[in-house]
C-alpha cells in the first residue's frame, strides 16, 4: 500500500487487518517495506533505485512521470507479495512499455539516427486527464512542448473551453485539431474550444508561423485534419522538444458524420518518422552532402518540377533532352525545397538553408530513392507491390487491379482512406514510375504500378527499383520496335520483369500469349495462369472465363471460375480485349489475397478513363469535358479548376448531384456552388435533388442570378446549351464541363450533344 495520503488508505489497511490479511507498504518513507530511495525523470525513462528485503535495486524503466513511479512500487509490491525474485521483477519491470496510448512513446525506427523530438500519444480526452498529462511531461527535463488535441463531438460542451486553456496553459505551441467529431459540427467544436484560449491571451496563428517563430514564441494553430496536425507538429519541433497527441490513445478509428473511420495516432506518428532526411537521401544514393548544419531534421515530398511548391522539399535536378533541372534550382529553393539533390554543386542566393547532395547520375538517384523507401518499409510492415507491364492494356489493367484491392481493403473501420497506392495516369518510365512508389507511406496496404519501356534494360532498372511481390506482363505485341528492333525484341525486355521478380514472389500469366506462356516456363516462382480461350483450359489454368456476352450499349458479362469457385462478373467497358484485361487483374488480386467475391465486386466497380475528363469535339463547334464518370468534392473542384485553366473566353458547366455524401450533402453542394463562382465559371446549370443548395452557394459567392440555371430534367440541360450555341455564347473559343455523380447517368446528357 502506498502513501498515507490518501483518504482511503486508513480503512483500507483496517479491514485489510480484520480479515488478517498480509500488508505490505510501500513508499519513500522509512519503514516501508518497498522504499523508494531516489528516482530520475527523463523524457524517455525513469531511473529508480529501491529497497526491498534489505537490498537495494538500481533499474531503468521505460515508463515516464513521476505516477509511473507509484504504478512500479504497486507491481514491485503484488510481485513480492506472489515471492517472486525481486531482481527478476526489476529486469521485467525494465523491459515493460506500459498500456498502448498512455504516455506511449513513438519511436524512430528507421535505420539512420534522427534528430526528432520525443513524441507520446495518450488518451487524455477530458480537461482532468489533459492537465495531468501536460503537467507531468512539462515537469520533465525538455525544451519545448507541443500538443495536438481537440475535443469528441456529442459530448459536455462545456469542457471544451477548459480543454483549450488546459492545452495552451502548458504547451509553448498547441494545435488544435478534430478528435472524433460524431455528429456535430467540427467547426463548431474548434470554435468553443478556441473561446477557452482566448481568456489565456494566447495568439491564434498560421502554420506559416512554425516557420519563422523564435523559440519561447508561443501560439495556438487550428489545423482540422488531425493527419496534417500530427505531421506539423512532429516536423516543427526539434531536438529535446516533447509533442504530446493527446485524445485518441489506444484508439484506431474516428468518428465524424462520415462513420468510423481507420485513424492510429501512433501510426500517424511512424509515417512521419519515415519521412526523408538529408542523411537518409545521401544515404539512398551514395551521394556526398555538402555543409548541413541539420541534417537530420525531417524534409518533405520528392519533386523533379521546379515550379511546384513544396514543405522543405526535395528538388532532384533532372536532366533531359530540352532542360537541365539544375538551371532552376534556384527555383525550386524559392518554392520550398531545402535539400537539391544534383550533380554539380549549384550556386544560390545568399542565406538559403539547402543542402545538395552530389551525385554522379540524377535519374538513376531519383531510382535509388524510390527503392530505398521501398526496401525500408518492407522491414516495417507488410504491404503487396504488384508490378505490371505489356505492349498494350497495361493501364486498364492497372485500373481494375486498383479498384478490385479497394474493395479488398475497404475504407472503414479497418482500413484507412486510398491504402491502394497506384500509378497515376501512365507514369512507368525511369521518372515517373519512382515518383509513383515514393508517397508509398505505412498506411499502404498495396502499390499498383505500371511498369513500361521502350528499350532493353529498363525493366531490369524498373524492376530493381519495385522489388515486386506480384508480377504480370499483360501481352507481348509489336510496340516500341523503334528501340527493340522486333516483335523478339520486345519478348527479350518483358522477360526483364520476371527475370528480375524474386524467388518468393508470384507471376501471373497469360496462356493466351504464347510468348508470355513460354517466357514464364524458364522460372521458379509460384505461378497464377489464366486463359480467355477455350482451347487452353486444357493446361489446367488457375483462373478463366466462360458465357462472355456483350451488350450493345458497350458492357460486357461474364461468368469467372477460380478452382470450384465462380462468379458473375459484369463489367462497365467495351471490347472483347478488356474480357482478357479484366482476368489479368483478376490474377493479379488473387495473388496479392484478394477472393472471387472481392474480385467480381471491384471489377464492377471499374470504369474506363473515357468518361474522365475526356476531351470531345461537338458539332456545334465547341469542345465538352466528358466527366461523368463520377463526382465528390475534391474531383468537382479538380474538374472546375480544369475547366477554368483550359477554357478560352468563355466557359460553362453542367453540374449534377455528388451522391452518398451522407449529412453532409446539402453543405458540400453549397460549397460547390461557392467553388463555381470563385473561379469564375461564366454559366453553370445544376441538376438534381440538391440543386438549390448548390444554386444559393453560387449566389453567396457572387455569381450573378442571370448565370445561374436549375434545372428538373437533364432534357432541359441540353435545350439551354444548344440555345448558348445559337447565342454565340459557346462557340470554337468555349468549354463546356459535364460531371456528376454515376447514378445521374450524364453521359445521356453527352450523347445527346454530340449527335445535335
Amino acid at each position: 500500500m502506498g502513501k498515507e495520503e490518501f483518504s482511503w488508505h486508513a480503512p483500507l489497511v483496517e479491514k485489510c487487518r480484520a480479515h488478517c490479511a498480509k500488508i505490505i507498504y510501500w513508499g519513500d518513507e522509512e519503514n516501508a517495506d518497498i522504499r523508494l530511495l531516489g528516482y530520475d525523470l527523463q523524457l524517455n525513462q525513469t531511473q529508480l533505485e529501491i529497497e526491498a528485503d534489505g537490498k537495494k535495486i538500481t533499474f531503468r524503466s521505460q515508463l515516464i512521470g513521476r505516477f509511473n513511479i507509484d504504478n512500479i512500487l504497486t507491481a514491485f509490491g503484488l510481485c513480492s507479495a506472489l515471492k517472486f525474485n525481486l531482481n527478476t521483477v526489476a529486469e521485467g519491470l525494465r523491459k515493460a512499455g506500459g498500456a498502448p496510448g498512455r504516455l506511449e512513446r513513438v519511436v524512430d525506427f528507421m535505420d539512420e539516427p534522427l534528430e526528432s523530438p520525443v513524441v507520446l500519444v495518450d488518451y487524455a480526452h477530458t480537461p482532468d486527464a489533459l492537465e495531468q498529462v501536460l503537467s507531468t511531461v512539462a515537469s520533465l527535463p525538455h525544451r519545448e512542448l507541443y500538443c495536438v488535441f481537440g475535443c469528441g463531438g456529442d459530448r459536455d460542451i462545456g469542457k471544451r473551453p477548459l480543454m483549450g486553456e488546459i492545452g495552451c496553459r502548458f504547451s509553448d505551441v498547441a494545435i488544435v485539431t478534430d478528435d472524433n467529431p460524431r455528429t456535430e459540427n467540427p467547426d463548431e467544436i474548434v470554435n468553443q474550444i478556441l473561446a477557452g484560449i482566448t481568456a489565456t491571451g494566447i495568439e491564434q496563428r498560421s502554420p506559416a508561423w512554425l516557420k519563422r517563430r523564435s523559440r519561447g514564441e508561443r501560439g495556438v494553430i487550428v489545423e482540422r485534419n488531425r493527419r496534417n496536425a500530427i505531421r506539423l507538429a512532429i516536423t516543427s519541433a526539434g531536438p529535446e522538444d516533447v509533442v504530446i497527441i493527446a485524445g485518441k490513445g489506444h484508439e484506431t478509428y474516428q468518428l465524424s458524420s462520415r462513420g468510423r473511420l481507420y485513424f492510429d495516432d501512433t501510426l500517424e506518428a511512424k509515417n512521419v518518422f519515415c519521412s526523408w532526411t538529408r542523411a537518409r537521401v545521401a544515404k539512398s544514393v551514395g551521394g556526398k552532402l555538402t555543409s548541413d548544419n541539420r541534417e537530420a531534421r525531417l524534409l518533405g515530398e520528392v519533386l523533379t518540377d521546379s515550379r511546384v511548391v513544396g514543405n522543405d522539399s526535395i528538388f532532384v535536378a533532372l536532366k533531359g533532352e530540352k532542360y537541365d533541372g539544375h538551371e532552376f534550382a534556384a527555383q525550386a529553393v524559392e518554392n520550398g525545397a531545402v535539400c537539391l539533390v544534383v550533380e554539380k554543386e549549384v550556386v544560390l542566393p545568399p542565406g538559403k538553408d539547402v543542402s545538395q547532395v552530389i551525385v554522379t547520375d540524377t535519374l538513376k538517384a531519383l531510382g535509388d530513392m524510390a527503392a530505398y523507401r521501398r526496401a525500408q518499409l518492407a522491414k516495417l510492415c507488410n504491404q503487396t507491390v504488384i508490378a505490371i507491364t505489356g505492349s498494350c492494356g497495361k493501364t486498364t489493367v492497372k485500373e481494375m487491379v486498383a479498384a478490385i484491392l479497394q474493395r479488398k481493403w475497404v475504407a472503414g473501420p479497418d482500413h484507412q482512406e486510398d491504402c491502394v497506392l497506384k500509378t497515376h495516369g501512365n507514369f512507368n518510365n525511369l521518372i515517373g514510375l519512382p515518383l509513383s512508389l515514393l508517397p508509398l507511406s505505412l498506411t499502404d496496404c498495396a502499390a499498383v504500378l505500371e511498369v513500361g519501356m521502350n528499350q532493353p534494360g529498363e525493366l531490369r532498372r524498373l524492376t530493381e527499383i519495385v522489388d515486386p511481390d506480384v508480377s504480370c506482363i499483360v501481352n507481348i505485341y509489336g510496340a516500341h520496335l523503334e528501340g527493340l528492333h522486333s516483335i523478339e525484341g520486345v519478348a527479350r525486355a518483358k522477360e526483364e520483369l520476371f527475370e528480375g521478380t524474386k524467388g518468393s514472389g508470384t507471376l501471373i500469366v497469360n496462356l493466351d500469349d504464347p510468348r508470355v506462356s513460354s517466357l514464364a516456363e524458364k522460372y521458379e516462382q509460384t505461378k497464377i495462369t489464366f486463359t480467355v480461350l477455350e482451347e487452353n483450359l486444357k493446361k489446367n489454368p488457375d483462373m478463366w472465363v466462360t458465357d462472355i456476352e456483350f451488350a450493345d450499349i458497350g458492357g460486357i458479362t461474364f461468368t469467372l471460375h477460380s478452382g470450384m469457385e465462380k462468379e458473375d462478373i459484369h463489367l462497365s467497358a467495351a471490347g472483347e480485349h478488356n474480357v482478357s484485361n479484366a482476368l489479368a487483374a483478376a490474377a493479379i488480386s488473387y495473388g496479392a489475397g484478394a477472393n472471387i467475391q472481392e474480385i467480381a465486386a471491384g471489377l464492377a466497380d471499374f470504369r474506363p478513363a473515357d468518361k474522365r475528363m475526356e476531351i470531345l469535339q461537338v458539332k456545334g463547334g465547341y469542345r465538352l469535358l466528358n466527366d461523368t464518370y463520377n463526382a465528390n468534392p475534391a474531383s468537382m473542384e479538380a474538374g472546375l479548376k480544369t475547366l477554368r485553366q483550359m477554357a478560352g473566353n468563355y466557359c460553362v458547366a453542367i453540374l449534377g448531384d455528388m451522391l452518398e455524401l451522407g449529412e453532409t450533402s446539402g453543405e458540400a453542394h453549397f460549397e460547390l456552388g461557392q467553388l463555381v463562382a470563385e473561379l469564375c465559371i461564366d454559366d453553370v446549370g445544376f441538376i438534381g435533388e440538391f440543386k438549390d443548395q448548390a444554386g444559393k452557394g453560387a449566389l453567396a459567392g457572387g455569381l450573378d442570378k442571370e448565370n445561374i440555371r436549375l434545372f428538373d430534367e437533364k432534357g432541359e440541360a441540353v435545350q439551354w446549351v444548344k440555345k448558348l450555341v445559337i447565342q454565340k455564347k459557346l462557340g470554337q473559343d468555349g468549354l463546356l464541363l459535364v460531371k456528376a455523380s454515376r447514378g445521374l447517368r450524364f453521359e445521356t446528357i453527352v450523347s445527346e450533344l454530340i449527335s445535335q
